[in-house]
């Protein structure tokens, strides 16, 4: 919300305040996430039943009658009951009422009140506000025990940025669209309302990903997944019922390998693979023809166009801003508006970039973020320190630091530099997966496990702004882990990879790097696969251990992060931790899965030693440890 509305709210909400503060043996303030700006708690509780109907203003039918619809659906899901919708009637107890209020101006586009006394009334300004209303009434039943009741009481809240997003790398790692439609429910559960999809990039071994299907530009687009328009259509009606906006991205003029196999005469032998050769008067003319047929697909009224990363040697500079400018008007011409990664500093400054785009600003030693706002330039704070998932690429986070975005962080701050407060020029905050490591056999499973803890923070952080949260880190999380994913969202658990009868599995751990959280060496043990241990290659390495009492044991299995496992190794035994002895060792080592056999010995301590690692860079790095009789 801009802050200059908030003293004209404040007197709105006083009487709100005062009688909340005076109110004595009232409701506490639900659980829900985002955390309530402001709760009037009542007394005593409503049940919904199955008489209970929905109630749609005649004269808003057209704006309310899909949020009722919407509503219908998820409370089926989450409580069994179906209710009816009725259009034009004066409602009663026991329903939920919808309606457009336009007195509600002054907390936003956005912001909306919901009432629950003998009935349910909840009203905004938009549709948009009615439904982040009905957002708030489902999470409150669905944290009752029984999914029906509701603590009577008076809402009032709003977010504090417009921008609230996730961006998920497709370009790279195919996802299939249904996983896609779930991620638009997923989001709107927390109130986060920008779904970027990356759509083209690169990855090791020459790998390039282009994802949507179009008969203009055959054989464009990945064999291995690729999405028609129909499948980009129907993903964008279902956003448009949840009220989440479908961003697309397409990267260039760097991270384009894609698009320099398509069209080779486009590429420079000169410069990286995946870099167009701005030189060439037909590199704006074959990305301009891209955007062109794609741009119809899409009704965001945002297009990101990438311009990441472009490293085109000396003399390169004016060629870029040429092309971002020109990129940019193409774009405009097409009735979008513009954003691009924060990367002008490559090209020496921003002098001479069109000002009127929005900057995702990811690293400020790319593009500084006072210098930016210096500049006149929007900004949202997508910043890797903070804020990037990459999934078993040892670098960035597996999981994001949830406690300490929960506890310290807001959108204005950069790194070691921060913005004033709800200054105007930041919009808001995006995190974000990069599928780097293409060839590793994760699945859409996985990375939901990465998601999930940080799309509930975040989604509090970028609706209430500021650190002082309302409840401990603790009882967030708990709160989170009891609201799920949200009705209709349903991705099963990654599988537990692990023979029966672990004996290591749940144990304590040590190592000769002991690193912490997503990356330690306790992960070797505890059957989440999207976490690993980690050790740098460039010295031999251990891992090791304790059963907890002595066991017959014959039998080990590894297994290893692609790319990252030890050509010669040794198992090490011990009864005690002090004398030891060696029953298995290779200069053979091949990754994947390893099971390894030996004869039975009897031991307390069992110990991997990483000597060689398969490549000169490459790290040791393992799923799981597991040890067997």
């Amino acid at each position: 919300m801009n802050p200059k509305t908030k003293p004209i709210l404040l007197l709105m909400t006083m009487g709100f305040v005062a009688t909340s503060l005076a109110s004595q043996g009232n409701n506490s303030k639900p659980g829900v996430i985002p955390t309530l700006r402001m709760w009037k708690g009542g007394v005593g509780g409503l049940e919904l039943s199955g008489k209970s109907r929905i109630v749609v203003e005649e004269s808003r039918r057209t704006e309310l009658e899909p949020i009722a619809k919407v509503l219908c659906d998820d409370l089926r899901d989450a409580t069994g009951m179906r209710l009816r919708i009725v259009i034009g009637s004066v409602p009663v107890s026991k329903d939920i009422a919808l309606a457009l209020d336009g007195t509600l101006s002054t907390i936003g586009s956005e912001g909306y009140r919901l009432a629950i006394g003998d009935k349910v009334e909840a009203s905004a300004k938009t549709p948009t506000g009615v439904f982040y209303a009905t957002r708030t009434l489902l999470q409150m039943a669905w944290l009752a025990g029984d999914h029906r009741h509701l603590p009577k009481g008076e809402i009032l809240d709003w977010p504090d940025y417009p921008e609230r997003g996730f961006m998920l790398d497709v370009g790279r790692k195919f996802f299939d669209i249904t996983y896609l439609r779930k991620y638009v429910k997923f989001m709107s559960w927390f109130k986060l309302n920008d779904f970027q999809l990356h759509l083209n990039d690169d990855a090791d071994d020459d790998y390039s990903g282009f994802r949507l299907k179009i008969d203009r530009f055959p054989g464009l687009a990945n064999k291995d997944g690729a999405y028609t328009r129909k499948q980009i259509d129907q993903l964008q009606e279902l956003a448009a019922q949840y009220h989440v906006n479908i961003t697309p991205e397409i990267d260039a003029p760097a991270h384009a390998r894609a698009f320099t196999k398509y069209r080779p005469d486009l590429g420079n032998p000169k410069l990286p693979k995946n870099h167009l050769d701005l030189h060439n008067p037909q590199t704006q003319m074959f990305v301009d023809s891209v955007w062109k047929e794609f741009i119809p697909w899409f009704r965001s009224p945002w297009v990101h166009i990438g311009a990441d990363e472009y490293n085109g040697g000396p003399g390169s500079a004016p060629l870029y801003k040429a092309y971002i400018n020109a990129t940019a008007a193409f774009v405009r011409s097409q009735g979008k508006q513009v954003r691009m990664w924060g990367g002008l500093k490559t090209a020496g400054n921003s002098d001479g970039v069109d000002r009127n785009i929005v900057i995702n600003l990811w690293y400020p030693g790319y593009h500084d973020p006072i210098e930016a706002v210096k500049d006149g330039y929007n900004i949202i704070n997508t910043q890797d320190d903070h804020l990037y998932i990459v999934p078993f690429a040892g670098y960035y986070y597996q999981f994001l630091d949830t406690r300490s975005l929960y506890s310290t962080w807001i959108p204005t701050a950069f790194d070691k530099e921060k913005l004033p407060d709800h200054d105007p020029h930041v919009l808001g905050g995006m995190f974000a997966v990069w599928n780097d490591k293409a060839g590793y056999p994760y699945k859409f499973e996985d990375v939901h496990e990465l998601v999930r803890p940080a799309m509930s923070t975040l989604g509090e952080i970028l609706w209430s702004g500021h650190p002082a949260r309302a409840r401990s880190y603790d009882i967030f999380a708990a709160d989170a882990n009891r609201l799920g994913s949200g009705p209709g969202v349903r991705i099963a658990k990654p599988q537990v990879v692990r023979e029966p009868g672990d004996l290591a599995f749940g144990k304590l751990g040590s190592a000769s790097e002991m690193q912490t959280g997503d990356f330690g060496v306790q992960t070797l043990f505890d059957g989440r696969p999207p976490t690993r241990w980690i050790a740098s290659g460039k010295k031999p390495q251990w891992a090791s251990v304790d059963l907890g009492r002595i066991e017959s044991v014959s039998k080990l299995v590894l297994r290893w992060v692609p790319h990252c496992f030890a050509t010669s190794y040794r198992i090490s035994t011990s009864e005690d931790g002090a004398r030891w002895s060696s029953p298995f060792q290779t200069l053979g080592g091949k990754g994947g899965v390893e099971s390894i056999r030996f004869p039975t010995v009897n031991a307390r301590y069992v110990r991997l030693d990483c000597l060689t690692p398969c490549g000169s860079s490459s790290p040791y790095s393992l799923f799981s440890f597991e040890v067997y009789r």
